[in-house]
């Protein structure tokens, strides 16, 4: 399965999603002016990944800052992913926020409420 990277811009976040590596990360911003074009690929890969995933994903998010429509496309990531428990797969989210940051926290605890994978949280 061919890797997928996105570079960072002043909108959108650095994103890195590697089967081989097992690398699946988010880094920055993430409020494009059109979600659902930014977020296509990255659903896409995801599906084909799910058909034939790693024993075990761990997903790192570090994100400073994303909008609403970006938070229903993590959303939507994380729920394709909740369905390889089933397959006894390991799955997990790696939550960065900047220590002053409790919002972003509150947002992954949220989630991680909403979505039924084991989420780690981590200050920097």
């Amino acid at each position: 399965m061919k890797p997928l990277k996105l570079l960072e811009t002043s909108d959108t976040p650095e994103v890195t999603l590697d089967k081989e590596r097992g690398r699946f990360e988010f880094y920055g911003k993430i409020m494009p002016e059109n979600p659902k074009e930014f977020f296509e690929p990255i659903i896409e890969w995801f599906h084909e990944y799910i058909k034939e995933p790693n024993q075990e994903t761990n997903l790192v998010f570090k994100l400073d800052y994303f909008n609403t429509a970006a938070s229903k496309k993590i959303i939507e990531i994380l729920s394709l992913l909740q369905n390889l428990k089933k397959e006894s797969k390991t799955v997990q989210v790696n939550w960065y926020y900047k220590t002053i940051d409790e919002d972003m926290l509150e947002v992954g605890e949220t989630f991680s409420e909403i979505i039924h994978i084991p989420f780690n949280f981590y200050s920097y």
